[in-house]
Parts: structure tokens; C-alpha cells; sequence
């Protein structure tokens, strides 16, 4: 078990009366979760933009002992997403493609490619299946793959619905948006996501499609064993593409939402294509969740209280949602009692 690290502030809520940040009351339910060996990770609070509160828990990596920082960079999944979805909308505002422009404009032999628009894919509504649950998956995973084994692997897999019937959450939507916009660019996804959202932000600890490494500050991913945490085998990140190949530190996700948020990416339109709000504690909230191996990450943003919160964990033996559901409580200055844990055995 490691010495908690914090870094606390105080926070002046929007209101006409100010409201003070219950920081402490975020110390200790991170003082808890690391006394009981529950998660490891990186939490930062953001407030117009700036930033509130930071702390961190756990290892970047168990064995060595080097310890999670704000430095630390996380795999942050399916938050992936919303830099894709971004990228993908600018596209859309130059006129270099629209959300009825139909997938056999770039993938005729694809099933239903002549029916599924760039909206079907945008929206998880294209009935292709999720290359993550196809058959022994697990196995393939873990060698580098090609683009032409990932559409092969694509079209084996084939749809499990008409396009538009309904909604149905799949990766393979955003690995084929992602191949999609490196066909318009002309470039790899990481020199597009530099050039448009990385380098205008200043995101100097975000990075596409490389693994994680201790020495820089990047974090290995864990399960729960027998009561001691264990090393995952990722993902080759060559598969995961924009549905989730990103690496980056929660500093910087509050950095990207809030940007994104303040229409500093894309249009006002274009940002109600992104951003779908969803109620949380009774609040309306815009964010995504990702997971990914052993890491789980948590990006949400309040539009009334221009507030934002990133989590992200590389070991998990917990309900991360009720993690997230408290933090929120603390940072709308909601009653939150602090959970029961057993202790370490």
C-alpha cells in the first residue's frame, strides 16, 4: 500500500451564495479505496476550465513501485470516442463528407455498406456487429493487426440488425469512422488527432495507438488475484483505432471536454451531434465511460456548473460507477456518506 497523495483546493460553486468544495470529504473516500487496496488511478476536478483538485492512488506499475501521479497516462477506452467523433464532425464542417454519406463510398464489400450512413456509425446505429465480442477475440487480439485483417474481420462478422432499427453499442462503428477519416486526410489517425485537437489544446500527455510504458509515465493495467494485483495482457494497439486507441492523463481530458464544451472545437450544431446529455444524481451531465483491459476512465462535464471531472483506473476491484456517482454528489455539494469497506485481508 502506498502514502496517498493529495492536492486539494477550494471551489467557489456558480451561485449567488458561494459554496466551498468538500475536498476533504474527497480525500477520504480516496484515503479509503487505497487503504483497502480497492482501485488505482488518477482523479482531476476542473472548474471553468482550471483546475480545482487533483489526486492520485495505487501504482503505475505494481512490481517496480512506481507510484500513479497527475502525470501518469492512462488507455482511456471508449472516451476515445468523443476526440473521433470531434475529428469527424470538423470533417463534416468543411464539407469533406456529411452524416448521409453512405459507408460504400469508402467500403463497398462491406455488409449493408450501401444502407449504413456515416450517422448510422456516429450513432452505434449501423447493426455491425462488435468486432470485441466476436468469436475468440481474446486470442486475436493480442497480435498487431492490419487494416486489411480488421476489415476482413469486419465483414466475417457481419450485422446483427437492419441499419437505423435500433440502437446497439459497437466498437467496429468507430474503427471504420476512423479508417474512414484517414482515407479523407490522407494521413494516419495520430498525425489528424495532433494536428486538429492535440497541438491547438496544448494536450502534451495525449498520444493515439502506442503502448503504455512505466519509464513515461504510463500506467500497466491490473486484476484482482487472490487478493493481489495481477498484470493484464492488453490489447495490441493496433485493433482498438478510434473506438479507443487513445492514451492521456485526466488533466488533459478536462482539458479537451472543457474546449469541446466551449465550442472551441466545433460548432454549436455539430457539438449536439457529440454530446449527448444523460442524467446522473438527478443532474444533466454530458460525458463517456471507457474500459479497456483492466483500465476504466471516466470523463464528465456539467454544463450548468461548467465543472468537469476525469477519472481514470488501472486496477479496479470496486464499483467504479459508484466512485464516479460520489464524487459527483461532492462536487454539486450533495449529501455523500463515505462507503463500508472490508479491510484488507
Amino acid at each position: 500500500m502506498k502514502k496517498i497523495l493529495f492536492c486539494g483546493f477550494f471551489f467557489i460553486a456558480i451561485s449567488l451564495k458561494a459554496q466551498e468544495f468538500q475536498t476533504k470529504k474527497i480525500d477520504s473516500l480516496f484515503f479509503l479505496l487505497d487503504k483497502h487496496d480497492k482501485v488505482m488511478g488518477s482523479l482531476s476536478i476542473y472548474h471553468k476550465g482550471k483546475s480545482v483538485y487533483q489526486t492520485s492512488i495505487g501504482y503505475t506499475d505494481v512490481d517496480k513501485k512506481i507510484e500513479n501521479s497527475g502525470h501518469t497516462k492512462y488507455r482511456i477506452g471508449s472516451v476515445s470516442k468523443l476526440f473521433t467523433a470531434t475529428i469527424l464532425m470538423q470533417l463534416i464542417e468543411e464539407g469533406k463528407l456529411s452524416l448521409e454519406t453512405k459507408l460504400s463510398q469508402f467500403y463497398p464489400g462491406l455488409p449493408n455498406a450501401d444502407q449504413i450512413t456515416i450517422q448510422h456509425l456516429q450513432q452505434h446505429k449501423s447493426g455491425i456487429f462488435d468486432i470485441i465480442r466476436s468469436p475468440n477475440f481474446e486470442e486475436w487480439m493480442l497480435e498487431k493487426r492490419s487494416k486489411d485483417e480488421l476489415l476482413s474481420k469486419i465483414k466475417e462478422i457481419g450485422v446483427t440488425f437492419s441499419p437505423g432499427e435500433k440502437r446497439s453499442y459497437s466498437n467496429t462503428n468507430y474503427i471504420l469512422l476512423t479508417f474512414i477519416i484517414e482515407d479523407i486526410e490522407s494521413q494516419d489517425f495520430a498525425d489528424i488527432l495532433k494536428k486538429r485537437i492535440l497541438k491547438p489544446l496544448k494536450l502534451k500527455n495525449t498520444y493515439y495507438g502506442k503502448k503504455t510504458y512505466p519509464e513515461n509515465f504510463g500506467a500497466s493495467s491490473y486484476k484482482k488475484e487472490n487478493g493481489d494485483w495481477k498484470k493484464i495482457p492488453g490489447i495490441h494497439m493496433s485493433i482498438p483505432k478510434g473506438a479507443g486507441g487513445i492514451v492521456s492523463t485526466p488533466e488533459d481530458l478536462n482539458k479537451f471536454i472543457y474546449s469541446l464544451m466551449e465550442g472551441k472545437l466545433v460548432s454549436e450544431n455539430s457539438l449536439a451531434t457529440i454530446a449527448n446529455r444523460e442524467t446522473e444524481e438527478g443532474e444533466d451531465i454530458v460525458g463517456h465511460a471507457g474500459g479497456m483491459d483492466g483500465f476504466k476512465s471516466f470523463l464528465i462535464y456539467h454544463p450548468e456548473k461548467n465543472m468537469s471531472l476525469a477519472l481514470s483506473l488501472n486496477g479496479v476491484d470496486y464499483r467504479s460507477m459508484d466512485i464516479v456517482r460520489g464524487i459527483l454528489k461532492v462536487m454539486l455539494n450533495k449529501k455523500y456518506d463515505l462507503p463500508q469497506l472490508e479491510p484488507v485481508k
